[in-house]
């Protein structure tokens, strides 16, 4: 199964649903693209991952987040709607890509702390994803070192992850208080200020539907 790595690079999906809708994300079927392939040419490659972002758009915008089960820091399982109670800054990464590392660990943090105010009354939501390929506890143990950095850090099985369409590190999903997907950022940003900026753009989409 190909994953959505976007380590090297800064993706901002900036599109807002213009409509409420009840249906929740729909998982992408990443192994009907590469169905019967065998080999690509260089333009095929960018043609289909161009396809594959747009079905991940298109199932993940505007769609409500489904109540799956994550799991606390001492272990215990809750089922994430608990914790969706008002708008949420999603953010999702794992253990192993370096620079999505950097990015949730240091750059974020520190962005949230300088931008207090502007995110008083708005949730930030961890997840940690635990990968089948992942020494054992390697998910608990690095969640534990983000403790402080974040209101609220949970692990993810990767299916889980999968089923909200979350594969990229990192990842934020802006979440109104209605559990509603409003925007997307995938990547890491190029400097401070293009990270205040992506965070503000995530923040107006939210109260905007919030106004509706």
């Amino acid at each position: 199964m190909k994953k959505i790595c976007l380590c090297l690079t800064f993706l901002v999906l900036a599109f807002a649903s213009c409509n409420r809708t009840n249906n929740y994300i729909i998982p992408v079927d990443y192994e009907k693209y590469y169905e019967g392939v065998t080999s690509l040419t260089e333009k095929e490659s960018r043609e289909l991952d161009r396809k594959i972002m747009m079905d991940w758009y298109n199932n993940t915008m505007g769609k409500e987040i489904p109540d799956i089960q994550v799991k606390s820091l001492d272990g215990k399982s809750v089922k994430i709607k608990k914790w969706l109670k008002r708008e949420t800054i999603l953010v999702f990464t794992d253990t192993h890509c370096g620079f999505g590392k950097e990015e949730v660990e240091k750059e974020l943090p520190m962005t949230i702390s300088n931008m207090k105010d502007e995110l008083a009354g708005i949730d930030i939501l961890c997840l940690i994803e635990d990968a089948e390929d992942s020494a054992p506890g390697e998910a608990f143990d690095y969640a534990k070192s983000l403790q402080g950095s974040y209101n609220n850090i949970f692990i993810i099985d990767q299916k889980d992850a999968l089923r909200m369409n979350l594969t990229g590190s990192p990842t934020k999903f802006y979440i109104d208080k209605d559990q509603i997907v409003r925007q997307i950022h995938m990547g890491f940003a190029m400097n401070q200020e293009q990270r205040e900026d992506s965070i503000r753009q995530g923040i107006s989409l939210m109260k905007k539907e919030k106004q509706k």
